[in-house]
């Protein structure tokens, strides 16, 4: 990565740093728990929405073009945000999480087209299928929320460039993630039906898919 890709990098995890917390709040007012706005979770959505930003730089560096960088840091964004409002409230914020799904798809078909990238932009379809197909068994099979299921169709369409290697470090990181979250529910408690947010995995998952 030379040095322009560098600073780019460092532009993006700016503006995700900026966004996202503003996306994470407008999230919470559609699912009318604005009360759920506090500064933890600002920090919190801010430190991961700035890793989004700078995943997206290199996600497209990786593409080999500038042109999905606008797509990716909508996408980004948009992931950490929903799953920050589903951290804190168990509950992804459906309006949030179809408006960046059609920002992303049309700014991603407009990327990819000007890159005369035929192929990524049929992969990054076929992602957000499967993943929508994988979280609709987990919501029929193993309490995952519908909400789940879109935020699952949004993460996909990040991955027109994934590779086998980042696929698997992003499953590992998302099995690691559900489990620790299953552990501690058990140690606070809770029983086989208590349920957990599957948001903030899922967008960790995504994130690094699309990264590495």
């Amino acid at each position: 990565m030379n040095g322009t890709w560098m600073v780019a990098s460092v532009a993006g995890a700016l503006f995700g740093a900026a966004a996202t917390p503003r996306l994470t709040t407008h999230g919470l007012a559609q699912l009318a728990r604005i009360d759920a706005v506090r500064p933890g979770l600002a920090m919190a959505s801010a430190a991961a929405g700035g890793g989004a930003g700078a995943a997206a730089i290199v996600t497209s560096h990786r593409a080999g073009t500038w042109w999905l960088v606008p797509a990716l840091l909508v996408w980004g964004c948009a992931l950490v945000a929903a799953a920050s409002c589903d951290a804190v409230t168990q509950r992804i914020p459906t309006p949030l999480v179809r408006q960046a799904a059609v920002v992303t798809g049309v700014l991603l078909t407009v990327g990819f087209a000007m890159h005369g990238d035929w192929r990524g932009l049929f992969f990054s379809g076929l992602a957000a299928v499967a993943a929508g197909v994988v979280l609709l068994l987990c919501w029929r099979f193993a309490g995952a929320g519908f909400g789940d299921v879109r935020l699952a169709m949004l993460g996909g369409l990040g991955l027109g460039h994934a590779t086998h290697h980042g696929l698997l470090l992003a499953l590992a990181a998302f099995t690691l993630i559900t489990v620790t979250q299953a552990v501690i529910t058990l140690m606070r408690g809770g029983g086989r039906q208590s349920t957990f947010p599957y948001g903030p995995a899922l967008a960790a998952g995504f994130l690094l898919a699309a990264t590495l």
